[in-house]
């Protein structure tokens, strides 16, 4: 650990908890500096180690060097790195302000097209990776084995550490990062189930719960009733993450133990009166509920009352599917059922919570179906559809004239993954409605357009660039105006000079690429 890290670490715990850090491995001026401070109360001593350091980062002080002998070195990169100016500038700039979609999609192009970045990027790259962790995993098959050698060198960027980048899989589950043996185990799940959860299960109970958790949600790719037994048995984890993952795992198992023991406790409290059903919360809570990562204290801070806390715990746990059978009715039957009872918050928080553990797709599909007040978590939920049905409902709220336009790239945002972008086709009748409200003028009282038109410029797919490119300016615009005007210029450009990564990569080794 750097010692910056170990003043922050001193001053979040605490100096009468852990001593301020003693200035070691300094040399120079800068030592002697650090020296100067050290007398005086801790508390002092540690705010003014702390300012010194700070500006000594700031302005570029150096460690001293490790000796030859000892300092390693970098492997032998087999990629070539990118040399066409344009694109490293394009790559520069969006490394350094621009949207993360942007940054994904130039990163994303760089590394499909068989190169890495050069090295006067890689702490750009490593800093946009440190602040954003959905860029992550596309900083790191474009960093080259010298960006790894980087990372490993650097506290803020230790994300990005891991094996090298030709290793094999044992040499990656080994030395690897958590995201490589996260894909280690998922590329070991498609040919061979049992042996990726042999060899999760050999180190499970030794690693961080962090760990634990990501790597026991790798069981998800080709899930079955092998897999339960020792997914069940992350129940009683002391992490509550690991038991999260536990409880998300096997509400995709519906025959399971789990789920058979939340169906159990569900049923009483479904009773049918004639053709009608009614639910009523558990009048207490049941001791048997900790086996199953039930909390009988509601937090403090939780809206639902204490019978409602216990209700909705039940619900998001138990399989969607086990409601439909025994209730007999459709998803929208039971959203509208639940809507009219004393229960329905308890009822659809459950519900939500259990469509984006356990994806159903009816179940999402009715879920958005419902009047837009009653809907919550939409971009999330529309993450989980196929394109297909996801843009039937972008469809409906864009309606005939556009007149949704906003509203749909703003649901797309939240639902497509970076690198993931809207169909052409809705991407093309989305870029149309948005140039048409630019060119009646509207960005000038518009703020959300503003914002909405960057947006969509990062988002909607290739082929609908042109029809964002070359908009309108006036000579009257407003500041706000003119700057989401050149954004969006900005943002469209690059685009298109990062798809001439794809579409050239043919080019000869003098243009940096293969």
């Amino acid at each position: 650990m750097s010692h910056w890290n170990q003043l922050l670490q001193a001053a979040l715990v605490g100096t009468s908890r852990q001593p301020v850090p003693p200035a070691e491995g300094m040399a120079g001026e800068f030592a002697g500096l650090l020296q100067a401070l050290q007398g005086g109360e801790a508390q002092g001593r540690l705010l003014r180690m702390a300012g010194a350091v700070a500006v000594g980062r700031r302005a570029g002080f150096v460690a001293p060097k490790l000796p030859p002998s000892d300092a390693p070195v970098a492997a032998e990169d087999e990629r070539p790195e990118l040399k066409d100016a344009a694109l490293q500038a394009a790559i520069a700039d969006a490394l350094s302000s621009g949207p993360l979609r942007l940054q994904h999609e130039g990163l994303a192009a760089l590394a499909a097209a068989g190169l890495r970045l050069p090295h006067s990027l890689l702490p750009l790259a490593l800093d946009a990776g440190r602040r954003a962790i959905d860029l992550r995993p596309a900083v790191a098959p474009a960093l080259g084995e010298r960006g790894l050698w980087l990372a490993a060198r650097n506290d803020d960027w230790r994300y990005a550490v891991g094996a090298s980048e030709q290793a094999d899989a044992q040499t990656r589950w080994d030395e690897g990062s958590l995201d490589q043996r996260v894909a280690v185990l998922r590329e070991q799940r498609q040919a061979d189930p049992a042996g990726a959860r042999e060899r999760l299960a050999a180190e499970l109970q030794q690693l961080p719960a962090k760990d634990r958790a990501a790597l026991l949600g790798a069981l998800a790719e080709n899930l079955g009733p092998d897999d339960e037994a020792l997914i069940d048995a992350q129940l009683k984890d002391r992490a509550r993450d690991v038991r999260q993952a536990a409880v998300e795992l096997l509400q995709r198992l519906p025959q399971s133990a789990h789920a058979q023991r939340i169906g159990a406790f569900l049923a009483p409290l479904l009773k049918q009166d004639g053709a009608t059903w009614r639910i009523d919360a558990p009048e207490a809570a049941d001791a048997r509920w900790k086996d199953d990562a039930i909390d009988p204290a509601r937090p403090t801070h939780e809206g639902l009352g204490e019978r409602a806390w216990w209700l909705y715990q039940l619900v998001r746990q138990a399989p969607l599917s086990w409601w439909t059978a025994r209730t007999g009715m459709t998803p929208a039957a039971l959203l509208d059922w639940a809507a009219a009872g004393d229960w329905k918050d308890a009822l659809l928080r459950g519900w939500n919570d259990a469509v984006i553990a356990a994806p159903d797709h009816d179940w999402c599909d009715a879920m958005l179906d419902r009047p837009r007040a009653q809907r919550a978590w939409i971009g999330q939920l529309l993450a989980l559809l196929p394109r297909a049905r996801r843009e039937r409902h972008w469809l409906a709220e864009l309606g005939a004239e556009g007149n949704g336009a906003q509203e749909v790239v703003g649901f797309a945002d939240q639902a497509c993954a970076p690198g993931e972008t809207p169909s052409a086709e809705l991407s093309a009748r989305l870029a149309a409605a948005l140039r048409l409200r630019v060119e009646r003028g509207s960005l000038a009282n518009d703020y959300m357009l503003r914002q909405v038109l960057t947006s969509a410029a990062a988002l909607l797919h290739p082929s609908a660039l042109p029809a964002l490119a070359d908009l309108p300016r006036t000579a009257d615009e407003t500041p706000g105006t003119a700057n989401a005007l050149a954004e969006t210029a900005r943002i469209v450009r690059a685009r298109r000079l990062f798809l001439t990564l794809s579409s050239t990569s043919s080019s000869s080794p003098s243009q940096g690429r293969p």
